[in-house]
């Protein structure tokens, strides 16, 4: 039954009358245009199921795209177009600057912006009343760890160590703030460097048996190698930086139990398995952002019932109120910002040149 309902899609959206306009901003062509085809599935497939049950307060909703390439300048463009074409909701950008840049202009104009895959922390930290994101935020990932190592290994003689980037930076803020005590060392170090075998002493000295890398997996790799090669035996944790085949390409064996972490995959929640047997079963991608777009409409259509299609701000206050949202991620609740709560994150462990995951988990 569900099968028909997508084959009947492309049908029943240009069918509908204008009711409730749902705009799709991406990048449907250019470089990154897999992930915006895989929206683009996951958006007329809630559309469908919705239609075919009435629609929302008896309207029906069609979809009006715009593509943005992934580039801010295109995304402002994307956006004023959906804008003229009076946007109840728009899901989108894909990409994270391009979704900052495009939600300011949504949220002058009183339309909510629900991002299915933007991770950029300055998205919801720019003050914007209308903006969503399903993604987890970039700087999560360090709260993620805190978590893990004060469960795991509380009495660790820990170091937190950055490249003096800004985003990794970001992750060891995160980290501090759920950790709630101080580490042995805290350190930041020179991207790219071949020689860290000053950091290394540091890490010597202050006894440190526990490390979190926020590097690149290169960065990461060479001073895992450094510090084994002093003699220096450390538990490493990292974000997803690290999940390259570089980082063991630079570390050798002395990368051996790494752990870094990667957000769930959402394929993996039980609430998709319907719509993921149909959309295979049609030949449609199910993976990158699909299922969170779906989601993205699920949600627009739950605030709608309760406010009103046409209620503007209404909708992202709404999803920001702290309520479970169903969807097929599982249920989804947001902070006043706009941010996910209730992230499911895996971690995966280095091992004999290989990742592979250990276990699902929520923070």
């Amino acid at each position: 039954m569900a099968a028909a309902l997508l084959w009947a899609g492309s049908l029943s959206i240009l069918g509908a009358r204008a009711d409730v306009t749902i705009g799709l901003a991406g990048p449907l062509t250019g470089q990154y245009q897999a992930f915006g085809q895989q929206m683009l599935v996951g958006v007329k497939a809630a559309l469908d199921g919705i239609n075919a049950k009435g629609g929302i307060g008896g309207e029906q909703l069609v979809l009006v795209t715009a593509d943005d390439q992934c580039d801010a300048a295109k995304a402002e463009d994307a956006a004023q177009k959906l804008i003229t074409a009076h946007a109840d909701v728009v899901i989108g950008s894909f990409c994270s600057v391009p979704s900052l840049a495009a939600a300011r202009l949504y949220d002058k104009a009183g339309i909510t912006s629900i991002s299915p895959a933007a991770t950029l922390p300055l998205l919801t930290e720019a003050g914007l009343a209308t903006v969503i994101r399903l993604a987890p935020r970039a700087d999560t990932q360090g709260a993620f760890a805190a978590r893990r190592i004060l469960a795991k290994r509380p009495n660790a003689r820990l170091a937190l160590l950055d490249d003096g980037t800004a985003q990794m930076k970001a992750l060891i803020a995160s980290f501090s703030a759920a950790y709630g005590k101080g580490a042995s060392l805290t350190a930041s170090f020179a991207p790219d460097a071949k020689d860290y075998s000053d950091l290394v002493g540091k890490m010597k000295a202050a006894g440190i048996d526990t490390a979190y890398l926020a590097a690149s997996a290169t960065d990461a790799g060479r001073i895992t190698a450094q510090a084994q090669a002093a003699g220096v035996a450390i538990k490493r944790y990292g974000p997803d930086s690290l999940l390259a085949d570089a980082f063991w390409e630079a570390s050798g064996p002395a990368g051996e139990g790494t752990l870094v972490s990667f957000p769930d995959d959402p394929q993996n929640h039980n609430e998709a398995k319907g719509l993921l047997a149909d959309l295979k079963a049609l030949g449609e991608a199910t993976d990158g952002p699909a299922l969170p777009a779906y989601a993205a409409v699920q949600l627009f259509a739950a605030a709608a019932a309760a406010k009103g299609a046409h209620s503007g701000p209404a909708i992202a206050e709404s999803l920001k109120s702290g309520e479970a949202f169903a969807t097929v991620l599982g249920p989804l609740r947001f902070d006043a910002k706009g941010d996910p709560q209730d992230l499911r994150f895996n971690w995966f462990s280095w091992n004999n040149g290989a990742y592979q995951t250990i276990a699902a988990e929520t923070p």
